[in-house]
């Protein structure tokens, strides 16, 4: 019974479509769903001795043929790994995390692995510095990097790149905390659409900018409640396109909303991060979004019930644990083994 109602109440955050153009309620448009696809199953756990290698191995599991593409953002703060890795992802690459100022021998080996024709910064200098930039500029691949102000700024830079003002659907995350916009880079990335960054109280011009760019624009997706993004901020969004709130009680409860409202129930895969630390996670929704699943929040030690709710309709044949014991248990690791299709 506490299954049934937590999956209730996943169910009614989603149908709680907030404000559409002139005021009308609207309805999310109509989800195609693919085939699921066969893969080995079972719960991994994507470990490392650090958040580096845990981006490494990620890269790995999702990218085992190389990518055209990849994606470098700073392993020490979220914002610009969160907002491109809706882009990487979109575009079949993986996000890898770097210091500010030095490779990693394991990242290195991955970039080596990949063979990339492309490599993408993120952030500015302050972020990854133009010493390591200059450090890899052996490596045969074009190099661009995606820079602004602020966070809010390279997200709309992002954007802009990627999409090129073309998205039916964008998604719409705090820039001050990590859990909403975690998941959200996983279902942006699905849906083919950006994640734009804003404060909690009002939308930064640069994004406005953007949205008045998007012509083609049919849903603005808000993830969490008015705790992290406020109504006013939902009126702001409202005159661009039909706007729906996804929210829940807690992190856990969001992502799972977010998970229910963008991907379809029998998924081959779902990733799982810690819901109280960021950085194992950083790199974790480029690589959901090449298997085509959501990433889905938990505690250290227990698997929430809305999460839990989430994972039975998703029916997955395999479950990825983003992070070492630390941050996921092995309690936790064992537990998730129920949700998997029999």
């Amino acid at each position: 019974m506490k299954s049934f109602g937590a999956l209730a109440t996943a169910t009614a955050v989603l149908l709680a479509l907030v404000l559409a153009p002139g005021g009308a309620a609207g309805a999310a448009s109509v989800k195609r769903c693919p085939l699921m696809q066969r893969v080995s199953p079972g719960v991994e756990r994507l470990g490392g001795a650090d958040r580096y290698e845990v981006a490494v191995h990620a890269s790995q599991a999702a990218f085992p043929a190389g990518a055209d593409v990849v994606y470098f953002a700073s392993g020490a703060t979220f914002p610009d790994a969160l907002s491109g890795s809706a882009v990487a992802g979109a575009q079949r690459g993986p996000v890898l995390l770097l210091p500010k100022d030095e490779v990693p021998p394991a990242v290195k080996a991955e970039l080596a692995r990949l063979a990339p024709a492309r490599i993408v910064f993120l952030g500015g200098t302050q972020s990854i510095s133009a010493e390591l930039e200059q450090s890899l500029r052996y490596f045969p691949a074009s190099f661009e990097r995606v820079a602004g102000a602020d966070r809010y700024e390279v997200s709309v830079s992002l954007a802009r790149k990627a999409f090129n003002g073309a998205s039916r659907r964008v998604f719409v995350a705090s820039g001050e905390g990590f859990p909403d916009a975690l998941s959200a880079s996983a279902a942006a990335g699905d849906a083919g659409g950006p994640v734009l960054l804003v404060t909690k109280n009002a939308v930064p011009e640069v994004v406005l900018d953007l949205l008045r760019e998007e012509v083609q624009l049919q849903d603005i997706v808000v993830v969490g409640g008015p705790a992290t993004i406020s109504d006013a901020v939902v009126a702001q969004l409202a005159p661009f396109a039909r706007v729906n709130r996804i929210g829940g009680v807690d992190r856990f409860a969001a992502s799972a909303a977010t998970s229910a409202y963008e991907f379809c129930a029998d998924r081959s895969t779902v990733f799982v991060a810690s819901g109280a630390v960021f950085p194992d996670a950083l790199a974790g929704s480029a690589a959901a979004i090449a298997a085509g699943g959501p990433v889905l929040l938990v505690g250290q030690d227990s698997v929430p019930a809305d999460v839990a709710a989430e994972l039975r309709r998703l029916n997955p044949m395999q479950i990825k644990v983003l992070g070492g014991p630390n941050t996921v248990s092995e309690r936790v690791v064992a537990d998730l083994a129920q949700y998997l299709r029999p």
